[in-house]
C-alpha cells in the first residue's frame, strides 16, 4: 500500500496568539541562527515573515533537515523540555519572529498543542518515508511542501517557490545530493515536475502516480 501524505489543519490559521499582549519582534537575515539544539529552551517564537530551516546534526556529522517553518508557525520551546531539540536557521533574506517568553505557554495552550501535533506528524511522515526509494521520498516531500507553501493555479498545478537548494532537499529526505538531483531529473523526464532550484511546478495527481509507479512490485 502506498503511504498517504499527511495533511494537518494548519495551526497558523486565525488571529495571532494573545493579541492583547504586545510581544517584541526580532529580525534575522538569511543564514542567521535563531537557536541551536541543546541551547536552553527559554523562548517560544511565532514566525510572522519569511522561512526557517529546522534541522538536527546526525552522529555522522551530516545535517538532517526535519522541517521548514513559515508565517504563522510556532517554533522553539513548544514543550516543557529544558533544551531546544533542533537548530533553527533563517532561509529567507528577511525573517521576523514574535518573541514569546516560555512562561506564557499556558496562554497559548491550544495553539502550541496544534504546533506540537504538526511536528509529530512530520516525524511520522519521515519515518514512513525511510524505507521508500529516493524518488518516492522526494516526491512526497514536494507534495507536503506544496500543500503548505505552494500556490494552486486554476489548472490545478501547484507552483512552489522556496529558497531550497538541492542540498537542502537531499538533507530533508536523507539522501546524497547527487542522488536527489538525479531523482529530480527523472521526475522532469516523466513529466511529473517542471522547474528547478527552488522554483517548481507540478500536478499533485501526477506526483502521486509517480510514487505509485516506483512502489509497484517488479
Amino acid at each position: 500500500m502506498t503511504p498517504s501524505v499527511s495533511v494537518l489543519p494548519p495551526s497558523w490559521v486565525g488571529p495571532p496568539p494573545n493579541p492583547q499582549h504586545d510581544y517584541a519582534s526580532r529580525d534575522l537575515a538569511k543564514g542567521d541562527a535563531l537557536y541551536y539544539a541543546g541551547d536552553e529552551a527559554s523562548t517560544i517564537y511565532r514566525v510572522t515573515e519569511g522561512l526557517f530551516k529546522l534541522s538536527i546534526d546526525l552522529p555522522s556529522g551530516r545535517e538532517r533537515v526535519i522541517g521548514v517553518s513559515g508565517p504563522g508557525d510556532f517554533i522553539g520551546a513548544l514543550t516543557p523540555a529544558p533544551h531546544y531539540a533542533e537548530n533553527a536557521e533563517a532561509l529567507s533574506p528577511k525573517v521576523r519572529v514574535l518573541v514569546i517568553p516560555k512562561e506564557d505557554a499556558p496562554k497559548l495552550h491550544g495553539e502550541l498543542h496544534k504546533a506540537t501535533g504538526a511536528q509529530l506528524l512530520q516525524l511520522k511522515d519521515a519515518l514512513e518515508d525511510t524505507d521508500l526509494p529516493v524518488g518516492a521520498r522526494l516526491a512526497r516531500t514536494l507534495l507536503r511542501l506544496g500543500h503548505r507553501f505552494g500556490h494552486t493555479t486554476a489548472a490545478g498545478r501547484v507552483q512552489l517557490t522556496l529558497p531550497l537548494t538541492h542540498d537542502h532537499l537531499a538533507a530533508m529526505i536523507g539522501a546524497a545530493r547527487e542522488t536527489t538531483t538525479a531523482a529530480l531529473s527523472e521526475m522532469r523526464e516523466r513529466g511529473a515536475l517542471s522547474g528547478t532550484r527552488g522554483q517548481y511546478s507540478f500536478d499533485p495527481s501526477e506526483l502521486r502516480a509517480y510514487v505509485r509507479d516506483l512502489l509497484q512490485p517488479l
